[in-house]
């Protein structure tokens, strides 16, 4: 078994499905994003602010020695990473890729957290500002696969998670990066800007193109936002998406004031998928 599992962590971990390292900040009592999606072989890395708190994986507020994992975040550890390793995944799955978490001493006042891993990943990332496609427009390109930087020096991340079935559609956008309190615009392209390199538009790079559609607002709360919500219609069904199609996503929002100096839209990296 554990053959296996080393064979699969090679897999997941090769070329074109690079890890990332994903931040999550505590800000007073809350870590923004709240809820994140990541891949297998990906790192969060938890990062305090001030205050004295934990990373304490788990529900039920309490410290009892069977978390999977469990550190102090505070002035003297203001940092903390944990790897969602395939081997990690496959000794200790959870439902749906859920990881919940909680700081210890303030449980009670909802200080919890969610790490989402998507297995198999439904998508791919194309058209991040760190300069591998077209340039950010004023210089703020990002350091990872994310959008270009905005006024919080934070690149929009798009992410996904579910099926991309139009028979039994569960995906969801997820769109994190984006100042807080923003209102994000979820779109749907029938094919990309720049042959997926995008093409500046405010401080951003417009990277989904074709048949454009909006497929819904959500607010940036705590963090992050998703799409569709809880009285949303599917994706497919909301994009009139057929089998077999390609479709590319992508979020807008607006920056006030714009990381380029006046108010201006800003957005997340571009994000293709394959519907069966």
């Amino acid at each position: 078994m554990s053959l296996i599992r080393s064979l699969c962590a090679l897999l997941l971990l090769a070329p074109g499905a690079s890890a990332e390292v994903v931040e999550v900040r505590q800000y007073g009592f809350y870590f923004s994003p709240r809820e994140i999606v990541i891949q297998p072989g990906d790192t969060v890395r938890w990062i305090w602010t001030s205050g004295t708190h934990t990373v304490t994986e788990g529900t039920d507020g309490l410290v009892n020695g069977n978390e999977l994992f469990h550190s102090a975040l505070t002035g003297g550890v203001p940092v903390f990473s944990f790897t969602f390793t395939p081997a990690f995944l496959a000794l200790h799955p959870m439902p749906g890729g859920r990881y919940d978490y909680f700081c210890q001493p303030h449980f009670h006042l909802g200080m919890t957290g969610i790490v989402r891993v998507a297995d198999p990943v439904p998508g791919s990332i194309f058209c991040s500002g760190d300069g591998s496609g077209a340039p950010c427009p004023c210089a703020n390109a990002s350091a990872g696969a994310v959008g270009c930087l905005n006024s919080v020096l934070a690149g929009g991340r798009l992410r996904s998670i579910g099926a991309a079935s139009v028979a039994a559609d569960s995906l969801e956008l997820w769109a994190s990066g984006a100042p807080e309190g923003s209102n994000v615009i979820f779109f749907q392209g029938s094919s990309t800007q720049a042959g997926g390199a995008g093409i500046p538009f405010g401080d951003g790079l417009r990277c989904a193109g074709g048949t454009l559609m909006r497929l819904g607002t959500q607010p940036i709360s705590f963090g992050w936002a998703r799409y569709p919500g809880p009285s949303d219609p599917r994706i497919s069904v909301r994009g009139a998406v057929p089998p077999g199609s390609t479709r590319h996503y992508q979020a807008w929002y607006l920056d006030s004031p714009g990381a380029c100096g006046a108010v201006a839209p800003n957005w997340t990296n571009g994000y293709s998928v394959v519907w069966q």
